[in-house]
């Protein structure tokens, strides 16, 4: 009899979980203490309206019903957002529980949190990526992922690349096209062909993985904010695709790894 008590009890449990998890989504948070938001209630007024409804619905006065405790869960979850000025005026803005649940101090903690789990990718960051990525064994392999995919066509596949441009990059590229041609690893498609022997004509940069200019008009040691107009501006035939590869492989690189426990 314990035994079949107990599972009784743990299964009301899971329904009044539920039935407080779901119960205010979707109404109004002002109905459900018995008052009307376009009365703009005071907090006089919703504490009242509380404590009226938490006299109503608590378990104990309810014995029997196994919604009670589910419902009285609710009624504090409703009055902890319209009792915080900060939450209730998320909530009239939105009508959303969860938007205002995260108000205050949760969304401090949340904030807090991210900011301790991610380092502030600054400009500095950008660069010294583009350095190790740029010449590298990923950078080729990407290369002739794209070549192959556009078949040839490199003005997609700088259009994709992370940190590659034209001026700077043509000829580096079209090496490593020609190596994977020669290799057999890659095939040999006629608009490439023509995009080469343009490339070929120009004279190579003399150190294309060296640091790249900074664009006139642009104020050095102008501070953080100068230094990334300037490289926005230098990026500015990036696909935004490409740029959130770039910035999903930054977080990848400088979030904390997570330490595993040892036993």
């Amino acid at each position: 009899a314990d035994a079949s008590d107990a599972d009784a009890d743990a299964s009301d449990a899971d329904a009044d979980a539920s039935d407080a998890d779901d119960a205010p989504r979707g109404e109004d948070l002002y109905a459900i203490l018995g008052l009307r938001k376009e009365a703009n209630p005071s907090a006089k007024d919703i504490k009242r309206a509380y404590h009226r409804k938490a006299l109503e619905l608590h378990p104990d006065k309810n014995v029997g019903d196994a919604s009670a405790a589910g419902k009285f869960q609710t009624l504090q979850r409703v009055y902890g957002v319209l009792s915080d000025e900060t939450k209730r005026r998320t909530y009239d803005a939105t009508g959303r529980v969860e938007d205002a649940e995260l108000g205050g101090e949760a969304f401090q903690n949340l904030y807090e949190y991210y900011r301790g789990a991610y380092k502030e990718v600054s400009t500095e960051d950008i660069e010294a990526f583009e350095r190790e990525y740029r010449g590298s064994e990923e950078e080729k392999r990407d290369v002739l992922e794209r070549y192959a995919k556009y078949e040839g066509d490199m003005t997609r596949v700088f259009a994709w690349v992370m940190c590659s441009e034209e001026a700077d990059d043509s000829h580096r590229f079209a090496d490593v096209v020609d190596e994977a041609v020669r290799d057999g690893r890659a095939e040999s498609y006629a608009v490439y062909e023509a995009w080469a022997r343009e490339v070929r004509k120009r004279k190579a940069p003399k150190d294309p993985l060296g640091a790249r200019k900074v664009k006139k008009g642009t104020k050095k040691g102008g501070g953080d904010d100068a230094d990334l107009f300037a490289l926005i501006q230098r990026k500015n035939a990036m696909r935004a695709d490409q740029a959130d590869d770039m910035f999903a492989a930054l977080e990848a690189k400088y979030a904390p790894k997570k330490r595993t426990k040892k036993n």
